[in-house]
């Protein structure tokens, strides 16, 4: 793994390895992700993932209140 990957959150494409960047206000929003490399198109089934999207929802929000208080308190 390369730093750059270390740094920017993402997946591994099942199909190539290939790093795919993405973060969680984009998969909350996108109907998929595209792998830079082999351009495989992965969609999130948003019936079957009900429950991780809530979560990731919920961390997302905890995410940005952070943001807010930390660059209030600067």
């Amino acid at each position: 793994m390369n730093s750059n990957q270390q740094k920017t959150p993402g997946l591994n494409c099942p199909k190539c390895g290939a790093f795919i960047p993405t973060s969680i206000s984009e998969l909350l929003s996108a109907s998929g992700l595209r792998c830079p490399q082999c351009h495989l198109v992965l969609t999130i089934n948003l019936h079957e993932s009900k429950r991780a999207m809530e979560i990731l929802k919920n961390v997302d929000e905890a995410q940005q209140n952070l943001k807010k208080a930390t660059s209030f308190q600067r």
